[in-house]
């Protein structure tokens, strides 16, 4: 069994291969993608599997290691990806920083969610965040079958939508922040990072920006679809009071849907913890896939 190493500028040709070895592939694990982000970037390596992580102070001063906003998760990568043990093994030879907050698929059959227990020096825990994804096998007659009845309804009084192939980042974000801005707190950097991450993808053939338009052209909902083997992720999304009035987010995602059976085998909304939110994906027929979370501070004798 390969032992594991720290690299701070991981080799992008090696970086890749260690991508495409990964048979759920997702834009975040992606080098582009991840430089986007405005962050400092570490992957601990072997040759079996890589863990990509951001490296930074916290807002007391402390070194950790973590996901930064623009990737709900990272890895793990290569041959060993869906291998609990590898998994368990990289984690316990991350480096010894304050804290490690961490987000990554979940392998299968790892151990179930457990809370804060004492491990190897340390305080650590894991858990289980949702992440919504629709099947896209089949036709989409089939597809529409599985909505529920409340998407049907929606998409039978979503008349008089039309669709914008052409939108573009600055214009999501913008009617993001003048419609959804006060709902949420949005982290400093945060704003550059998407609108860099979200251009990289459009430049690379992997995003695109769809609208629904009312009368008049009205710009009613807007999203950012990024590409990556047999998944298409919902990476970004706005609404107006007008487009949630007239369902217009609805009747522009079933859009999609019509488009991409057929083309891509999995439609990832993202996880999300609003119930109101989750219940419109599984509205789609969309099912909880979730992924997992890991956090740990270690002792103050550990630390370098």
């Amino acid at each position: 069994m390969s032992s594991f190493k720290i690299t701070k500028n991981p080799d992008e040709e090696e970086w890749e291969l260690a991508h495409s070895l990964r048979s759920d592939a997702f834009p975040y694990d992606r080098m582009g993608y991840l430089d986007c982000l405005g962050t400092n970037w570490m992957a601990l390596q072997s040759e079996d599997l890589s863990l990509p992580f951001a490296i930074g102070r916290s807002k007391w001063g402390f070194k950790q290691a973590f996901c930064p906003f623009g990737a709900q998760r990272l890895g793990p990568l290569g041959t060993a990806a869906d291998d609990p043990d590898r998994l368990r093994a990289a984690l316990d030879a991350l480096p010894r920083l304050v804290r490690l907050r961490l987000s990554m698929s979940r392998p299968t059959g790892w151990n179930a969610d457990r809370g804060w227990h004492w491990r190897k020096a340390g305080l650590e825990r894991w858990s289980s965040a949702p992440n919504y994804e629709l099947r896209l096998d089949g036709s989409y007659e089939a597809l529409h079958q599985g909505y529920s009845s409340q998407t049907r309804r929606n998409l039978a009084k979503a008349s008089g939508n039309q669709l914008w192939e052409y939108s573009n980042p600055e214009e999501l974000w913008n009617y993001f922040v003048q419609n959804q801005g006060d709902k949420y707190t949005i982290p400093k950097g945060y704003e550059q990072a998407m609108k860099t991450a979200m251009y990289h993808l459009l430049h690379q053939g992997k995003g695109a920006v769809w609208a629904a338009l009312g009368e008049g052209n009205q710009w009613l909902a807007g999203i950012f679809v990024a590409f990556s083997g047999d998944r298409a992720l919902l990476l970004f999304s706005a609404t107006t009071p007008e487009g949630r009035e007239s369902n217009s987010m609805t009747w522009l995602i079933n859009e999609f849907i019509t488009m991409a059976v057929g083309r891509w085998k999995i439609l990832d909304f993202e996880g999300t913890s609003a119930e109101g939110l989750a219940r419109f994906y599984q509205g789609f027929g969309a099912v909880n896939v979730p992924y997992l979370r890991w956090e740990r501070w270690n002792a103050p004798w550990q630390l370098p």
